[in-house]
C-alpha cells in the first residue's frame, strides 16, 4: 500500500510540474490569414512578395508603388498584382486613396505564403488608411 501511495504522488508530482513548465512557455500566436490588422501578417525579410491589391469598395481608387508602379487607377472589382523584394526595394509600400478624396480602409489577408492579399473599400468616415508598408522586420502595417 505504501509502495503504491509513493508512485501515485510521484506521478501525481510529475505532472502537476510538467503543467506548471507548460504554462510558463511563452504562446506562440498563430500567423493571421484572413481578416487581419496592420501589425497582424509578417513576411520572412528578404522574400519575394506578390502584393494583390483589389478594389471591393464603390468608388475608383488611384494607386502607386513607387519606384515600380507609377499612379493608376483601380476600378471596382478589379485587382492589381505586383511583385517586391527587400534587396531591389527596402520597406517596399503601396499607397491608395479615394478619386474623390474620401476615406477609405484596407483589409489585410495572406491567401499564400508570400502573397499578401490588401482589399480596399469605402470607409463610412475619417481617418482614412493611405499606405500599406512592409516593414524591415517583414511585419505588414497599414498607414
Amino acid at each position: 500500500m505504501k509502495k503504491r501511495l509513493a508512485s501515485g504522488f510521484l506521478i501525481g508530482g510529475c505532472l502537476a510540474g510538467l503543467a506548471a513548465w507548460m504554462i510558463s512557455l511563452p504562446a506562440v500566436a498563430a500567423p493571421c490569414t484572413v481578416n487581419c490588422k496592420s501589425g497582424q501578417i509578417q513576411f520572412t525579410p528578404g522574400d519575394r512578395i506578390t502584393i494583390q491589391v483589389v478594389n471591393i469598395g464603390s468608388r475608383p481608387l488611384s494607386l502607386e508603388q513607387p519606384p515600380l508602379l507609377g499612379p493608376r487607377v483601380l476600378y471596382t472589382g478589379n485587382t492589381i498584382e505586383t511583385q517586391v523584394g527587400w534587396t531591389a526595394q527596402p520597406n517596399p509600400s503601396v499607397f491608395f486613396w479615394s478619386q474623390e478624396r474620401l476615406p477609405v480602409r484596407a483589409q489585410l489577408s495572406r491567401p499564400g505564403p508570400n502573397t499578401l492579399r490588401v482589399e480596399v473599400f469605402d470607409a463610412p468616415a475619417e481617418p482614412s488608411d493611405r499606405s500599406i508598408t512592409i516593414e524591415a522586420d517583414g511585419r505588414v502595417t497599414v498607414k
